[in-house]
């Protein structure tokens, strides 16, 4: 009962702020949403930093290994390492 009490006073509040100053209703609005999107992107990097520590952790290996693939002038890559030759 004084969830739903509180709600409606929230919205009443809500609705009193947009019709008497729409515009500062909708910049702080705009400013909300864009303190929300950041804050998402810091936890979104804050996970993934988590998730490669411990990943680092359980490999027990912090280099990463590159491949570099070359291909003859004028060779297809058949995928298994060959190259056909044209005859």
């Amino acid at each position: 009962m004084l969830a739903r009490v509180i709600g409606t006073i929230v919205i009443i509040l809500v609705l009193f702020a947009i019709v008497s100053d729409p515009q500062e209703a909708a910049s702080t609005t705009r400013e909300g949403a864009s303190t929300l999107a950041d804050a998402g992107s810091s936890i979104t990097v804050f996970l993934s930093s988590v998730v490669n520590n411990v990943a680092v952790a359980t490999t027990g290996s912090s280099s990463s290994t590159t491949t570099t693939t070359t291909y003859p002038a004028g060779a297809v890559e058949t995928g298994d390492g060959s190259t056909p030759i044209d005859e």
